[in-house]
């Protein structure tokens, strides 16, 4: 009797994990997609900020607004790893209701990047400096790399919630 608890009870051990280890295996990606992104948007504005603080006067206007184009999108990335991160911590009764607030927000997150990065297009006949051309190049890369990431978020939710994404 003892040996059929102990097997029983490895049984079932070994089957949790297994089915948890599937469903997080793309929260893990994703998580770590979103914070290698971060980082890069963490090191461009760091690059930003150190052309803003050398620039004259009159190129500061341009210069603040990429900044503003770059962490305004950025809170929403931000705002969609903390729930990621929520819905990989939650208990699977709160799983549901946190993964549609995480579809919810990666649509808005879709939307707001793409808003950005035209933003920063339609500003680029403005920009003369190629220092600043160069970084305003490369976050217009990281806002398209970083709505691919958003898009698959919410493939992953809307796949789990079985609704349809966009």
């Amino acid at each position: 009797m003892r040996a059929c608890v102990v097997v029983l009870a490895l049984a079932c051990i070994a089957w949790q994990p297994a089915a948890q280890g599937t469903e997080r295996a793309a929260d893990a990606a994703l998580a770590s997609e979103l914070a290698q992104r971060t980082q890069a948007a963490n090191a461009l504005e760091v690059d930003l900020l150190a052309l803003i603080e050398r620039a004259a006067e009159a190129e500061r206007f341009e210069l603040y607004r990429t900044y503003d184009r770059l962490r305004g999108a950025w809170v929403q990335v931000d705002l969609s790893r903390a729930m990621l991160a929520a819905c990989r911590q939650s208990a699977q009764a709160q799983e549901g209701a946190a993964r549609t607030t995480l579809r919810d927000q990666a649509r808005f997150a879709l939307w707001d990047l793409e808003e950005a990065r035209a933003q920063l297009a339609h500003d680029a006949a403005s920009v003369t400096d190629s220092e600043h051309a160069r970084i305003r190049d490369a976050i217009g890369a990281l806002l398209t790399q970083a709505r691919e990431t958003e898009a698959r978020v919410l493939a992953d939710q809307c796949a789990y919630l079985r609704c349809n994404a966009p």
